[in-house]
């Protein structure tokens, strides 16, 4: 079955795949959210320190400090957790020449490119909706390996972590605003900026407030910050945990933006299974009749494969007329440019190399054969040299040597006068 899913259109694997993350984020009813060291639910705006003792990572006391939060809880909590944006990377992307749907291959191709100085994993996330205006993409990251430790710290402490999801794009989300929402985040060390429109990320700035010491640094921060109010229609201020909890009916998992844990993605996979082993039951079912519709599915492919020829055609267009004039040119000079040049001085001059010292008393040359007649002390010898020399072909005497007296024919290998006719004059007869 995993065999046949491989072979599904990519635009139906990613809509399974959709539909599978959707359902998994929309089992989340907590959303915690960590501030300033401390870690919030948002349902009711109680918190609970999160203390990093010696010899337990931070991943673990931010999990010990969720289990204490929610120990009223009769069930299993299942959790959305919002990170501070210094738990993430944003970087902005063009790539132009991929499609939409292909997008998310072709980051994960270009991962070491993207951020080459970090050596960790890294997971990422972006919206591969399509965007009129042609502006860069905005990909977050983040270490794939502090997920995965916060979904096991939170697995050991039974809270099963669905979700990551930077708090500022989860205001966001909130919103609900028809335009672009700003969203202005700080905490005691960072500031972060982000424009949000239609579920898409468009402008998102990250900075320390230790970098605010700078003037120059302070300076192009309000800067991007004024250039961003422009573009806006709506500023939200989130300037602590209250201002998050008032949002918090609308908080909710970002489907494109939101990280999911390997843990928690193979916990959906097994849980999906049946499932999807339905989808891809319907799924095979369909291949199979449009296999058994032949002259339906050959349309189709006729279709498509006349629309891809008359594309390629017309993108060729020029290319072809300019060949054709090319092919005219050559089959209008060729027969005087490719006449084959015997180029005499350069013969005699090989010969006489080749032939001192001996006598050279007779030699013809007629469309690129030799013979030639003298006498020489050795005329085997001779006979070898000529043949031994690259600019002759088939050397051999022409008839029976006398003492020393030589008879010999070659072909210079330089021209083929024969070809030659059978190019420009196929018809002629010799």
């Amino acid at each position: 079955m995993q065999q046949l899913a491989d072979k599904l259109p990519p635009s139906l694997k990613s809509m399974l795949q959709a539909n599978a993350k959707s359902r998994l984020l929309a089992r989340v009813d907590t959303v915690l959210m960590v501030f300033d060291a401390k870690i919030y639910d948002l349902a009711n705006n109680s918190w609970r320190s999160v203390t990093v003792a010696e010899g337990v990572s931070q991943a673990e006391s931010i999990a010990m400090a969720a289990r204490e939060l929610l120990a009223q809880h009769d069930t299993r909590p299942t959790v959305l957790l919002l990170l501070p944006s210094s738990e993430f990377i944003a970087t902005q992307v063009n790539m132009p020449g991929v499609a939409r749907e292909n997008l998310r291959s072709a980051l994960a191709l270009q991962t070491a490119v993207q951020l080459p100085s970090y050596e960790r994993a890294l997971a990422f996330t972006v919206n591969p909706s399509a965007k009129s205006d042609g502006a860069a993409d905005i990909v977050l990251w983040t270490d794939e390996q502090r997920i995965d430790a916060l979904f096991e710290a939170f697995a050991a402490q039974d809270i099963f972590l669905t979700a990551v999801l930077p708090r500022a794009v989860a205001a966001a989300g909130a919103m609900h605003s028809a335009g672009a929402v700003q969203i202005n985040d700080a905490d005691a060390t960072h500031l972060t900026r982000l424009v949000y429109r239609d579920g898409v990320l468009t402008h998102y700035l990250f900075l320390s407030k230790q970098d605010l010491g700078d003037e120059e640094f302070a300076r192009q921060w309000q800067e991007q910050c004024l250039a961003l109010e422009s573009e806006t229609e709506q500023v939200k201020n989130m300037l602590g945990a209250q201002d998050y909890s008032d949002l918090s009916q609308q908080v909710k998992a970002d489907l494109e933006y939101s990280f999911l844990p390997n843990g928690a993605s193979e916990a959906r996979r097994q849980a999906e299974k049946g499932k999807r082993l339905s989808y891809l039951a319907v799924a095979a079912l369909l291949v199979v009749l449009l296999s058994s519709s032949p002259f339906l599915w050959q349309s189709f492919q006729i279709s498509r494969l006349e629309s891809n020829l008359q594309a390629l055609q017309e993108d060729s267009a020029q290319a072809r007329a300019d060949q054709a004039l090319v092919r005219e040119f050559e089959l209008s000079w060729g027969v005087l440019n490719e006449f084959p040049l015997q180029n005499i001085s350069q013969t005699l001059l090989e010969l006489q190399a080749v032939l001192n010292p001996s006598v050279l008393t007779s030699i013809e040359i007629d469309e690129g054969s030799v013979e030639i007649e003298g006498e020489s002390p050795d005329p085997q010898s001779l006979l070898q040299q000529l043949e031994e020399n690259s600019l002759f072909t088939g050397v051999d005497f022409a008839r029976a040597t006398n003492n020393n007296r030589y008879f010999i024919e070659l072909s210079l290998s330089t021209v083929d006068y024969d070809a030659y006719r059978q190019w420009y004059f196929p018809d002629a007869r010799r």
